[in-house]
């Protein structure tokens, strides 16, 4: 990924600089690096600071911000080796095999592998190779060729505040989630994608700074949710493995087929990655009851009501309400015409037809309209015609938190 998202910043990006700390201005941020590959000092100004410094965040401590969570799960080490295992997972290709001394995920298919396990009492000492050959099962006979190696811990918690002022937490800096499941890419990607088109806003002048409160109102429920999925997955697959481990030590044999109990939901999340319900300042309800949350957060039930994300449908050929999304406010009506004369605003927003096949499901009649952010989520909605003509200027002013232009 890195090189994609390289070739995509739109700004100078350094490797090898550490942050020393920070001063808080009245209208701005000083942050104290050391370039460590060119050596000395430097002082970048900034008018607001996106921390996403991982689990053991530097700004997250100098901030003195606690965090709430079990904490540390497990000790875990890491390595990445080659070999070929294609004898040994032929029968049943997947994403991840867990066994009872560890998992295995294939990184590419020319036989790129790693092992995830607890970490030994003398990890110094041991040889990862013959580790890895074992966890594998008797007969495996495989000598796995150690790329790297590395020891981490397994954390477990959600940042008491998701902002300092003009500091903001993203990421594993604002919630640190155990890997059981696959949720913590998707849920630090969601925090950006709910934060930066707010900072965006704020800095070139259509959002007003309160709009920046509304990122903690929004995503720290979510990620206390996926916590506390995550978790449970942790600790199902901690019983799944001493359960294995039991097997072997007594002479059990293990069943033909073993159905873990988690598996049914183990990477079916949508629920909670695309199925949350943002409520806050940059939401306009519409009265409407929110539908029932899972408990697990495994199913997803696509809806158009104000603060879901806005589901997929076509637009028109090979064209998605997805695909029309991006650094605006989106307004799908299906009478563009009559929208269009009310759109001239200074917030960047594009009006786009919605197809009368699509109104029933929408909750809006062939006079009303949807107003999507840009992160994709329904901001508001008008089921029928508004009853005046500057409705649309004071959603958005209302919305970004910035007063009508």
């Amino acid at each position: 990924m890195e090189p994609i998202l390289l070739a995509a910043a739109d700004a100078p990006v350094r490797f090898g600089v550490e942050l020393l700390g920070l001063t808080e201005e009245p209208e701005s941020v000083v942050a104290h690096l050391v370039d460590h590959p060119h050596g000395g000092g430097m002082h970048v100004r900034a008018r607001y600071v996106l921390a996403a410094d991982g689990a053991n965040s530097t700004v997250r401590q100098r901030l003195g911000i606690d965090t709430t969570g079990p904490g540390a799960m497990a000790a875990v080490t890491t390595v990445v080796f080659d070999a070929d295992l294609h004898t040994w997972c032929a029968d049943q290709p997947a994403g991840v095999y867990f066994t009872a001394h560890g998992s295995f995920l294939p990184l590419y298919p020319e036989g790129g592998w790693a092992w995830l396990a607890p970490t030994p009492e003398d990890p110094h000492g041991a040889d990862w190779a013959d580790l890895v050959s074992r966890a594998l099962g008797p007969g495996a006979a495989v000598r796995a060729d150690v790329l790297r190696v590395q020891h981490w811990v397994m954390n477990a918690f959600v940042a008491e505040r998701f902002r300092h002022d003009r500091i903001l937490l993203a990421g594993d800096a604002a919630h640190a989630l155990p890997i059981i499941g696959g949720l913590g890419m998707n849920t630090g990607i969601s925090d950006v994608h709910n934060l930066c088109w707010k900072l965006a806003g704020v800095l070139r002048g259509w959002a007003g700074p309160s709009l920046l409160d509304t990122y903690a109102t929004e995503r720290q429920p979510v990620a206390h949710l996926t916590l506390r999925q995550a978790v449970a997955n942790t600790h199902l697959m901690f019983q799944a493995q001493s359960l294995r481990q039991q097997q072997l030590r007594t002479g059990e044999a293990a069943p033909a087929r073993v159905e873990l109990p988690w598996s049914d939901r183990y990477f079916a999340q949508l629920g909670l990655v695309l199925g949350v319900t943002y409520r806050s300042a940059a939401v306009l309800t519409d009265g409407s009851p929110p539908p029932e949350p899972s408990d697990v957060g495994t199913d997803y039930v696509p809806t158009a009501e104000p603060g879901h994300r806005m589901p997929h449908l076509w637009l028109g050929r090979d064209r998605s309400t997805l695909d029309a999304f991006g650094e605006w406010f989106t307004l799908l009506t299906p009478d563009p015409t009559r929208w269009e004369r009310r759109s001239a605003t200074p917030w960047p927003l594009r009006v786009e037809p919605l197809a009368d096949e699509h109104t029933g499901r929408c909750g809006v009649s062939p006079e009303g309209a949807l107003l999507i952010r840009p992160d994709g989520h329904v901001s508001a909605r008008w089921r029928d015609r508004p009853p005046g003509g500057s409705v649309l200027v004071h959603a958005l002013a209302t919305v970004t938190g910035s007063a009508p232009l």
